[in-house]
């Protein structure tokens, strides 16, 4: 799908916005989801600034299986569903929703960030979920250039998917094949880069069991 600003690069960020109950999809280019950026047509989202206080969620586990991981650590905190709101109409009356998308905190553990607003709302009941993880409410440490191009693969791929699904109601099945082709490669990309890891994280296991055996038989031949 093209950007609905320029009308001709492909649209690969989706902003949500909740006006009156009805959830508006903006989508647009890089270039112009830039560009609409400085000019405060849309949040501001400090990148970096997300990544320094977020950077347990882009662990391996956590990319493997975000929702379910993010959904357990908020559980885990708040003690259960019960704790993220039960659902009845006071609970949805008096539970803190994002101003731009509307999300609420049940919402962002269950289904994700409806948009960049969402981690500013919610950052205080975050931070002591973070401050489990890594021990302290900021991680010092830049996250790894590998875990941006995974976060920038899985951007690509949920607008692709929701591009192919756009295509199909469009009866537009060339490109609805193309979408399909590309999402292969992307997947492929993926379940290879999480076999590597696997394997890589097999291989440290190995070499830390070894590590006390040997310690262990150089002992033994000092002692005799």
């Amino acid at each position: 799908m093209l950007c609905e600003k320029c009308g001709k690069n492909e649209a690969t960020y989706y902003y949500h916005e909740n006006v009156n109950g009805v959830t508006k999809t903006l989508r647009l280019c890089g270039n112009c989801a830039k560009e609409m950026e400085e000019a405060d047509e849309l949040p501001k989202f400090d990148a970096d600034r997300f990544f320094d206080e977020f950077d347990p969620f882009f662990d391996e586990p956590f990319l493997q299986s975000p929702m379910k991981t993010l959904n357990g650590l908020l559980q885990g905190f708040f003690g259960g569903d019960r704790a993220l709101g039960s659902g009845t109409q006071k609970d949805k009356k008096e539970e803190k929703t994002c101003p731009v998308c509307g999300s609420t905190l049940r919402d962002f553990a269950t289904k994700g960030a409806g948009c960049p607003k969402c981690f500013e709302t919610f950052a205080e009941e975050l931070a002591p979920t973070v401050t489990r993880v890594h021990g302290k409410g900021a991680h010092a440490g830049r996250v790894p250039s590998r875990y941006r191009s995974r976060i920038e693969r899985k951007r690509r791929i949920e607008a692709l998917t929701e591009e192919q699904r756009e295509a199909v109601r469009n009866e537009d099945f060339e490109r609805a094949a193309s979408i399909r082709d590309e999402l292969k490669k992307l997947r492929a990309e993926e379940e290879a880069e999480r076999q590597a890891a696997t394997t890589a994280a097999a291989a440290d296991s190995a070499e830390t069991a070894e590590a006390p055996a040997e310690n262990q038989a150089e002992n033994s031949g000092d002692h005799q």
